[in-house]
């Protein structure tokens, strides 16, 4: 669905709420889960980036350091898997590591009530509400990992292991193989 119909049903179902207006900091609930959990962390400003490639490229970071988080929906309600900006969702995969056929992406007009603490489209991996999370294994090939902090112009760069410990997560073989070594 394209970003302007998007705003424009969010707009219709929450009249009083617009698109992008906060009464606190998006990246507030992040923050304090970090800070609760004395996590180490760096909070980055960029330019507003809607993906998660434009965020590394915002930054000057490697898109194989940065980690996008994707909101699925299950019989048991919302999970979050987190890969690397570069990586595609293999929903088989997904399905096998959460132990069930009925996996599928939510809907962003869906996630607005979902997630209030955060602008749509920008739920990081940790903080606000409580999901299972399944972080894929190439995750870790870095020291480090970089994503949104709850808002489409700051990011948080922590150590990637470290993420594994605050999120309670799962690490899962979630992405597409690459194609490249197929042939």
């Amino acid at each position: 669905m394209a970003k302007d119909t998007t705003r424009r049903l969010v707009e219709a179902a929450f009249p009083a709420r617009r698109y992008s207006t906060f009464t606190h900091q998006p990246a507030d609930a992040l923050i304090e889960a970090l800070r609760r959990e004395h996590v180490s962390y760096e909070l980055l400003p960029h330019r507003h980036t809607e993906t998660a490639v434009a965020e590394a490229e915002a930054l000057d970071v490697d898109p194989h350091q940065v980690a996008k988080t994707l909101i699925l929906e299950t019989p048991f309600g919302y999970a979050r898997a987190v890969l690397r900006a570069v990586d595609r969702l293999d929903l088989e995969k997904t399905r096998r590591a959460l132990g069930t056929p009925d996996v599928e992406l939510a809907k962003e007009v869906e996630l607005v009530g979902a997630y209030p603490e955060f602008e749509l489209g920008a739920v990081p991996p940790v903080g606000g509400a409580y999901d299972r999370v399944l972080v894929d294994e190439r995750v870790f090939d870095n020291r480090f990992v970089v994503f949104e902090a709850g808002t489409h112009d700051e990011s948080v760069r922590l150590r990637a292991g470290e993420l594994l410990s605050i999120a309670e997560a799962e690490v899962a073989d979630l992405a597409e193989d690459d194609r490249t070594e197929e042939r």
